[in-house]
């Protein structure tokens, strides 16, 4: 039985993740994102994308261009999610519906894809089926799915099993190793382990974003801790204090108003994608923030408790969007003086985050970044740990799983070449089992 896998997208560059997997005449597609940056550039560059059409928005690359398998679209079985990040997930309001069949994910991968699709106002015909993580699914006589529990920047993440007669085809975007997560349980080692042993793996396709990073990705409570040092130990007095990050790492929100709490804080978390994270976190009872915190989306409210903010700074402290200076966030309203909140001298800002590694994301945040330091506000920046494996993470995942073939993933060039030569170093060869590949193009095995 032929298993062949197509790289429909994310395979060129960072984002609008999807990948299809082939087994005889069935189909199965692993995730459907979207690019932020292609959305950010068009809508900075010709204004809203809000009325294009899907095929519009796989012309200027925003969304994956599922045309690469018309051929398939008739056999395609399941959308499996791998987990809740726009990149991997946001493109399914625009493509799934023509394809007849369920999309599965882990209960929070999806409940946050029902609030982004409430929140465009999208109803899909599509059945939604909740997968528990480390547990399988039969797609059908050929085809089994499993959920392999895996850390990352969000909350029930997963590596997608493929099961087939033939072996199994694992997709690996996004992971990282942490052994002492804040929230969420550790990776599922032993059943990579017990993958490996089988020695049954067909194909690996594994993310590169921080392929040129070497060493291991330290665990998000490093992260914590550089957070507790400069909130705890930098004098504040007076002065307001807001905090940003991704608005899906639940984790470093945890952190952030735990922290506010112990300076005796009210804690505010301002934005529309905060809400959606957290309130999908909140529904399934994953965390409880709103005993803790206040949280506000937009409108009225939002301008009325910065008003209030501004007056008395010194009593809060704020989580709020943008952390990557992306346009229509609240950092950048304020700044803008769309939003009623001005930074003082002395004020604190902490960007719990990198910058993701697009030439439009390293602009956006020069600009915010220079803004604010006009303002004479005081700047922390990479108070962060990846989510990403790096090079040494990568390698050892290698080791373990031990694949017959290799398909580096999520990444530019560079990136994936970088991943590609480390695995040259464990025996496997370029070209032969180590397949660096374009968007739409199909490897069979």
């Amino acid at each position: 039985m032929d298993i062949e896998v197509c790289a429909v997208s994310g395979y060129s560059d960072v984002g609008r993740n999807m990948t299809a997997v082939r087994v005889g005449d069935e189909v199965v597609i692993l995730d459907m994102g979207v690019s932020i940056q292609a959305i950010s550039t068009y809508e900075k560059e010709e204004g809203s994308t809000k009325m294009l059409s899907a095929q519009e928005l796989m012309d200027i690359r925003a969304i994956p261009d599922d045309r690469k398998i018309e051929d398939w679209k008739h056999m395609v079985k399941a959308i499996i999610l791998g987990h809740g990040h726009y990149d991997h997930i946001a493109a399914v309001q625009f493509l799934a519906e023509k394809y007849k069949c369920p999309i599965m994910g882990s209960p929070y991968t999806l409940q946050v894809l029902k609030s982004i699709l409430k929140d465009d106002n999208i109803k899909l015909s599509n059945k939604f089926v909740s997968v528990e993580l480390d547990d399988t699914i039969k797609i059908s006589d050929n085809i089994k799915i499993e959920l392999i529990s895996m850390s990352h920047s969000t909350l029930q993440c997963a590596m997608i099993a493929v099961h087939t007669p033939n072996g199994i085809v694992l997709y690996a975007n996004d992971f990282k190793f942490d052994n002492d997560p804040v929230l969420g349980d550790k990776p599922n080692y032993k059943r990579l382990q017990e993958i490996g042993k089988e020695g049954n793996l067909i194909a690996l396709v594994v993310e590169c974003i921080n392929g040129l990073v070497e060493g291991k990705t330290p665990s998000e409570k490093v992260a914590r801790e550089l957070l507790k040092e400069v909130l705890l130990e930098t004098d504040s007095k007076g002065k307001a204090i807001f905090v940003t990050t991704f608005a899906s790492n639940i984790a470093r929100i945890k952190s952030a108003i735990e922290f506010g709490k112990k300076l005796g804080r009210k804690v505010v978390i301002l934005g529309r994608s905060m809400v959606k994270y957290n309130e999908s976190a909140e529904h399934l009872s994953l965390v409880k923030f709103s005993r803790d915190a206040e949280i506000i989306g937009y409108g009225g409210q939002r301008k009325r408790k910065l008003k209030e903010i501004d007056e008395k700074r010194e009593k809060y402290l704020v989580i709020t969007t943008g952390s990557q200076g992306e346009p229509g966030s609240v950092l950048d309203k304020i700044v803008n003086k769309q939003l009623p909140f001005n930074f003082r001298e002395g004020d604190i800002i902490v960007f719990s985050c990198r910058t993701i590694p697009v030439p439009m994301n390293i602009a956006n945040r020069d600009n915010l970044e220079n803004s604010l330091k006009s303002a004479k506000v005081r700047i922390f920046t990479n108070v962060h740990s990846s989510g990403h494996a790096s090079l040494e993470d990568i390698r050892d995942f290698i080791t373990m799983v031990k694949p017959m073939h290799i398909i580096p993933s999520q990444g530019n060039m560079a990136m994936e070449s970088s991943v590609a030569k480390m695995a040259e170093g464990l025996g496997y060869k370029l070209g032969e089992n180590i397949h660096i590949v374009s968007d739409g193009q199909r490897l069979k095995f």
